[in-house]
């Protein structure tokens, strides 16, 4: 199985990660700080810019597609408790809320 390389652009600090691993436990073992709420898909508080390739993360699911919709925010971003990578490379790149 092939690992998974997630990069937090802000802080420059990447770490590859099993598929399946959802990007708030990445930035974990990234040493990365992430402000987060419910972790269960619902609050938005770990809401945040994301580039990938369409195939490297997992469809957002219920309820993190309505949450993401309830809160506007464009194509490109994702809950970080909820988005699991698949594959290749992913790219996170801020704070929805804030840039």
């Amino acid at each position: 199985m092939d690992l998974v390389e997630v990069a937090f652009v802000a802080s420059g600090k990447t770490v590859f990660v099993q598929p399946g691993t959802t990007l708030l436990a990445a930035a974990g073992l990234a040493g990365v700080e992430v402000t987060t709420g419910c972790t269960r898909g619902m609050c938005g508080t770990d809401a945040a810019h994301v580039a990938a390739p369409a195939d490297a993360l997992e469809p957002a699911g219920e309820p993190e597609r309505g949450t993401l919709d309830r809160m506007g925010l464009a194509h490109g971003c994702r809950l970080l408790c909820s988005a699991r990578v698949r594959r290749g490379r992913v790219e996170v790149h801020g704070d929805a809320l804030l840039d």
